[in-house]
């Protein structure tokens, strides 16, 4: 067994500079050797003191690559992760996995097809007050979730140096926020979405299509949730609505900010059960505060591959996320509830 995971680095932009630096200064047992894709690719390398490809061709034809980070725009992902497998490297791609059901379900396939790893990054669920509402959760303290809603509200669009998120052909702001919305949602239920109805549109003149929305999800467990995600709240925004999520148990209550405090509602009152340190992701994007989730997921990915373990979040889980987007976006478009899975998630 191998006691160093060599990772290649597709992807320069802001999430390739943070997984580079998660990788180089946070993790053991892993490293970057070589980076590829996009104009930042050189200076990326040189920062780092690492190999620079000038294709992912050439990335994933050298021999000291075990694995590859994919943190490229989400519509190239397909044939990224494909032609990676079929290279025989393990794979961790950005969220969301893919801009469709379609192309979820050919990922996997490959990746089962070539023998390696697939995981999905899905960073809220590593952060410190979800991964403890979780822990919370699963150890019986409020009994069966009941009940959750999720808010993600903003002023605006927010990309940080990726314009390229909005555009249709990338999936736009729902798809972009929504995988995030619709796993925490998942994860904290511990359940598979089975019906889900949403209304989506954008209010104001934008570029960018489906800015709110409001969804509604039954889970198989017999949980329901409610989602409400809005780039178009007038200023001053709601406190602390970016990832405020609420879990309602038959014994006992969760309230989780994933940049505040998590709250546990038990015997008549309300616990402060961690507090999250303050993060800026434009000002001080590489503080450890702010990094800390994307380095606990690049950690399990590396521990799983390594020493054989099932991964932390699969491709199967990417997808699911996936699939909640595009059924809300049925449902959007037709007006009917939509059951799932979606018909072409049975051919996994």
């Amino acid at each position: 067994m191998r006691r160093q995971l060599r990772i290649g680095m597709l992807g320069s932009g802001y999430m390739g500079r943070t997984y580079t630096q998660c990788i180089e200064h946070h993790n053991t047992r892993n490293k970057v050797v070589a980076v590829a894709g996009g104009t930042r690719a050189p200076g990326l390398a040189a920062e780092y003191g690492v190999a620079f490809e000038p294709t992912f061709s050439s990335l994933l034809s050298r021999a000291d690559v075990d694995a590859v980070l994919i943190a490229t725009p989400h519509a190239e992902h397909v044939d990224q992760v494909q032609e990676a497998a079929i290279a025989g490297k393990h794979v961790l791609v950005e969220k969301p996995m893919a801009t469709s059901v379609k192309d979820c379900v050919a990922m996997i396939k490959t990746c089962c097809q070539s023998g390696v790893s697939l995981e999905v990054i899905q960073t809220l669920r590593f952060r410190g007050t979800f991964s403890r509402a979780k822990k919370i959760i699963d150890e019986g303290m409020i009994g069966q979730v009941r009940m959750l809603q999720g808010q993600s509200l903003a002023t605006g669009y927010f990309s940080d140096d990726k314009p390229w998120t909005g555009l249709p052909l990338h999936g736009g702001a729902f798809l972009d926020m929504g995988v995030h919305n619709f796993d925490a949602l998942r994860f904290l239920s511990g359940s598979d979405a089975s019906r889900i109805f949403c209304h989506l549109t954008t209010y104001g003149e934008s570029d960018h299509s489906g800015l709110s929305d409001m969804a509604q999800i039954v889970f198989e467990s017999g949980a329901v949730a409610q989602q409400w995600m809005s780039y178009e709240v007038p200023s001053p925004n709601y406190p602390s609505s970016l990832h405020r999520y609420k879990v309602v148990g038959e014994i006992g209550s969760i309230d989780i900010d994933g940049y505040g405090k998590l709250l546990w509602g038990k015997e008549n009152s309300w616990e402060e059960v961690w507090k999250q340190p303050k993060i800026d992701y434009i000002n001080r994007p590489m503080e450890s505060s702010r990094l800390e989730a994307f380095y606990l997921q690049t950690q399990a990915f590396t521990d799983n591959v390594l020493d054989g373990n099932a991964p932390t979040v699969s491709g199967e889980d990417g997808l699911a996320a996936v699939e909640m987007v595009e059924g809300a976006r049925i449902s959007a478009r037709t007006g009917q509830a939509i059951d799932l899975p979606l018909a072409s998630r049975c051919s996994v």
